[in-house]
């Protein structure tokens, strides 16, 4: 009781020092609360899904006891506070913060993950953003990048509890990315650019061997040697794609090649990529 009359005799002070400043050129410096305070705010805003709030008090207790008996755990709990306020790119940083500061903690594992899951989660709230289109069919660079951290996690620490959700994510990655080397070729494909297209579909084939994306590769590839007039590596490939796969759809009964049917115009937004380099 007499610890919740201090706290309510405190805020009656704050207010009144609002108040004061309010009529006052001076700012007031609102007094430091007890480190357990801060920390228990935060979790209380937490349990009530106000992640804003909980971030709030956790830098507050960071910057006034930042060697407190809590300042590890609030560390910990503002990666998790960051990554449910949408804020991915500073629960990022503060993982990396995390990593670099206590590098034999025993909550690594969960911080690495955590990591990867800022970057995989920011990717695909990007993407959603702008367009409501599967996300191969835009930049790659930030699902590559996630992908890279979700091994990085799983190869440190194959046991971690997390390891399973991480290795699903990795193979959803694999195949959104080759769908978006495929994507990308289809169009360089219509803009009559058949040697680029088929640098993407090689990409496919050499580094995404094991994805459903490959017929598809192999088909561009068969596409793109009919377009350069390169008759017989048109035919290698095509010889490999009736082997590999006997019932593709890019193959009529007759065992000819099927063209492509291209996309009519290009996406205006897939162009803007193209433009500022985000696509090469």
């Amino acid at each position: 009781m007499g610890f919740h009359h201090s706290l309510l005799r405190f805020s009656g002070i704050v207010s009144f020092s609002l108040f004061i400043v309010a009529c006052s050129s001076k700012p007031v410096q609102e007094p430091d609360l007890p480190e357990r305070v801060y920390y228990d705010k935060a979790q209380q805003a937490l349990e009530e899904n106000l992640p804003s709030t909980a971030i709030k008090h956790l830098k507050d207790l960071d910057s006034r006891y930042p060697f407190g008996e809590f300042s590890t755990r609030a560390e910990l709990d503002l990666i998790y506070a960051q990554m449910q306020a949408g804020e991915h790119i500073a629960a990022h940083a503060t993982a990396e913060r995390f990593i670099k500061n206590h590098p034999e903690h025993d909550s690594l594992g969960y911080v690495y993950y955590m990591r990867a899951l800022s970057t995989y989660q920011g990717a695909e709230s990007l993407l959603s953003r702008y367009l409501n289109q599967d996300p191969s069919e835009r930049d790659a660079k930030e699902l590559s990048k996630a992908f890279n951290e979700l091994a990085d996690f799983t190869s440190r620490f194959p046991n971690n509890i997390y390891a399973p959700d991480a290795k699903a994510r990795m193979y959803y990655l694999r195949e959104m990315v080759a769908r978006h080397e495929l994507t990308v070729a289809r169009y360089y494909l219509k803009r009559k650019a058949p040697l680029s297209a088929l640098r993407r579909s090689q990409e496919v084939i050499q580094n995404y061997p094991s994805t459903v994306a490959v017929e598809d590769a192999l088909a561009i590839n068969v596409q793109s040697y009919n377009d350069l007039q390169k008759t017989s590596l048109a035919q290698t490939n095509l010889t490999v794609l009736k082997q590999s796969f006997p019932n593709s759809s890019h193959i009529d009964e007759q065992g000819n090649f099927i063209p492509l049917e291209l996309p009519s115009d290009a996406d205006p937004s897939f162009l803007y990529w193209i433009t500022f380099g985000l696509i090469d």
